[in-house]
């Protein structure tokens, strides 16, 4: 017993060396700086960790959502488990590492992309009680072409421009219309954002607020080639903040590191216009 005990340390302790240096699809390298996401393709029923150097959380209002960091730097490696309502079980190898590459990790299948998809492809979602959404009552044609209002929201990085340029309400319905300007020599992938609405303030344990924003319809969601400026739009059901609150957006790179966060204020979301 003793030799088998003993056989498999070593086996753990060889993988936890070979992963340090190759990331594997199902390993998570988390930080106690950075917070990483997984998404599932259903509602988790049971969430298991490892190691009390974990720390876990499925994510308010997103059920499909999962947080995870560290609570301080381990040099073990241990494991996470991940069960899905569907009775898919995930199960993770999970490693240190100060600045993880993926902070965004999407356990879904991925559809084949046809060859003829352009930079403004269409894309919609459902309510998140499953029920189809209504029609916007705005043609997406026409709103790519409004011209921009908001110079002021925005985050870069990587040769990325992202930029908040109108935020109005049209039938009580709030819309965001946003622009990707791709200024890198590499295309840029962008996998489904993450919507919340959180506390304005950072405390060292974390957020003291934080709630999952579902939106209504998603539109302009695709590639976006080199030198090029992609539109996209995201409609949702009236949001009100409080005082020290914001609404974040979190873009997550198909595939690869390049992620950003957008930050929309109280004055931002409350003082949309109204358009008749």
């Amino acid at each position: 017993m003793k030799t088998k005990l003993l056989i498999a340390i070593l086996l753990l302790g060889w993988l936890c060396s070979e992963i340090a240096s190759a990331q594997a699809p199902d390993t998570l390298f988390i930080s106690t700086t950075q917070v990483v996401h997984i998404r599932f393709g259903s509602e988790l029923k049971y969430v298991n960790l490892g190691n009390k150097a974990i720390v876990a959380k499925i994510v308010d209002g997103s059920k499909d959502y999962v947080a995870v960091k560290a609570r301080e730097p381990f040099d073990i490696c241990t494991s996470m488990s991940c069960l899905e309502s569907t009775g898919v079980m995930h199960t993770f190898l999970v490693a240190y590492r100060e600045h993880p590459q993926r902070l965004d990790i999407d356990t879904r299948p991925v559809a084949p992309v046809r060859q003829d998809e352009s930079s403004l492809s269409f894309s919609s979602s459902s309510h998140a009680d499953g029920a189809p959404s209504a029609s916007p009552p705005i043609p997406f044609e026409e709103l790519v072409t409004m011209k921009p209002e908001l110079c002021h929201l925005g985050t870069s990085g990587y040769g990325i421009d992202i930029l908040c340029e109108n935020i109005f309400y049209k039938d009580d319905v709030l819309f965001l219309l946003i622009s990707l300007r791709n200024g890198s020599a590499v295309s840029y992938g962008l996998s489904d954002p993450r919507f919340s609405v959180e506390s304005k303030r950072r405390t060292k344990r974390g957020l003291q607020y934080e709630k999952a924003v579902f939106p209504r319809n998603a539109y302009g969601l695709g590639v976006t080639a080199p030198e090029a400026t992609a539109k996209m739009v995201f409609t949702f059901d009236k949001v009100s903040l409080t005082r020290g609150q914001v609404f974040r957006i979190y873009f997550y790179e198909k595939g690869g590191a390049r992620n950003f966060v957008l930050t929309l204020s109280q004055r931002d979301v409350n003082g949309a216009i109204r358009l008749n």
